[in-house]
């Protein structure tokens, strides 16, 4: 399940006020409170929702040895789902109203039986969802970092995460911070005592404003650091064309980045929509750099990296920094158990996720620092050579945010 085998997809957050450094009676009686079936979410009957442990989504009998690996905890969340499908309902109305017709033998229906047939075709489809007909049940699984206080979520949809958010908060008594490029982006300006240069920080863009585009706007929102997550990806992207990918990490150490797979962009101006190319080296394509010159920006890339800590394949979405099919390299042990192998799994999570921040790092204090009109120079001039253009003519370059 998940983090156990395959590729992972995940969402991560800091648990704040965390008490758990271990698997013990507490933590385990917490679970089995919120377990499903114990669970009760108000104001949504349609849902269903509590944990499960990794055996299957039918096990909600929680015991520290189902769920431990080694300073990880691996559990899942049960989604049910159990509302009537749209085309349903509609089949239904129609249904009553034909049946109202033959019965009324008139081509058509009064007000009052038009409702009365609404009524019946709604009290059948509720008959039908309480017996269990429409539900859809899913299981996303979670990793806990118990000695990092980090929380690790199998799945990227929105909805999905504020439901996990929910029972996780209940259960725990904790606070979840979401790592996006807003939090993250924040953190690192604390830490580093530079918080009025990013409050100052306004949207960069890659191309002067084109004609028809809201000049104050930009399609981007200067208040949501999430908007730095394109710009992240725009710095990757540049770096792995121009200094091969190598990156300059605080700690001394060098990252490695290359763009691969697929790349994801969006127009800063909301002008020319959005384009998803794919293909061995995305970022050399042509359809990517028309975009590029077209003043689309990066919102996802495929990416490889390689790390002191390891090397990994993934896609990463710049606002949220959600990871989306992380290819984990096989151990080393062949005679590992099931449990290790899921050990060392987790563990390269969190040294991805861990290098990540730290690339993410070296961007930020670039970005927020006297450096960044040089730097923003150079990625303009980098895109403007991608437009045809007569030889004399000079290209048109945005200012810096």
């Amino acid at each position: 399940m998940g983090f156990a085998s395959g590729s992972v997809t995940f969402r991560r957050y800091k648990i704040q006020n965390w008490k758990h450094q271990n698997i013990d009676d507490d933590f385990v009686s917490a679970l089995m409170t919120c377990a499903f079936g114990r669970y009760q979410l108000v104001h949504d009957e349609s849902t269903q929702i509590g944990w499960v442990t990794p055996q299957h989504v039918l096990d909600a009998e929680f015991a520290g040895e189902k769920i431990a690996a080694g300073r990880f905890a691996h559990f899942a969340m049960r989604l049910d789902r159990n509302t009537v499908p749209a085309a349903i309902k509609r089949s239904y109305v129609e249904i009553e109203r034909i049946a109202a017709l033959e019965a009324s033998g008139r081509d058509f229906l009064n007000k009052r039986e038009l409702k009365e047939a609404r009524e019946a075709a709604s009290r059948r489809a509720e008959k039908e969802a309480r017996s269990g007909a429409f539900r859809r049940i899913n299981a996303y699984p979670i990793v806990v970092d118990l000695e990092k206080a980090m929380l690790y979520f199998g799945n990227a949809s929105n909805g999905v995460n504020e439901h996990m958010q929910r029972v996780f908060v209940d259960t725990f008594d904790v606070q979840l911070v979401p790592i996006n490029t807003n939090t993250l982006a924040i953190s690192i300006a604390e830490d580093d005592g530079i918080m009025r240069s990013l409050e100052d920080a306004k949207p960069a863009h890659w191309v002067a404003v084109p004609d028809g585009a809201d000049a104050e706007f930009h399609g981007l929102d200067p208040s949501d650091c999430g908007y730095l997550g394109r710009e992240f990806l725009s710095w990757v992207w540049f770096n792995v064309e121009t200094n091969e990918g190598v990156i300059a990490l605080a700690d001394g150490t060098d990252a490695m980045m290359s763009v691969v797979n697929q790349a994801n962009l969006k127009c800063d101006f909301d002008l020319t929509g959005a384009i998803s190319v794919r293909g061995d080296a995305p970022a050399r394509m042509k359809e990517s750099k028309a975009a590029l010159i077209s003043g689309k920006q990066p919102t996802r890339l495929g990416l490889l990296l390689a790390s002191r800590a390891g090397e990994w394949s993934l896609s990463l979405d710049g606002p949220t920094l959600g990871v989306f099919g992380l290819q984990i390299p096989a151990g080393d042990d062949a005679d590992a158990d099931k449990s290790q192998i899921l050990e060392s799994r987790c563990e390269s999570v969190a040294d991805l996720c861990a290098s990540l921040d730290q690339v993410f790092q070296t961007f930020m204090r670039k970005r927020l620092s006297s450096e960044w009109q040089e730097v923003h120079t150079r990625i303009a001039m980098w895109i403007a050579q991608f437009e045809p253009r007569d030889a004399d003519a000079e290209p048109r370059l945005a200012s810096a945010g």
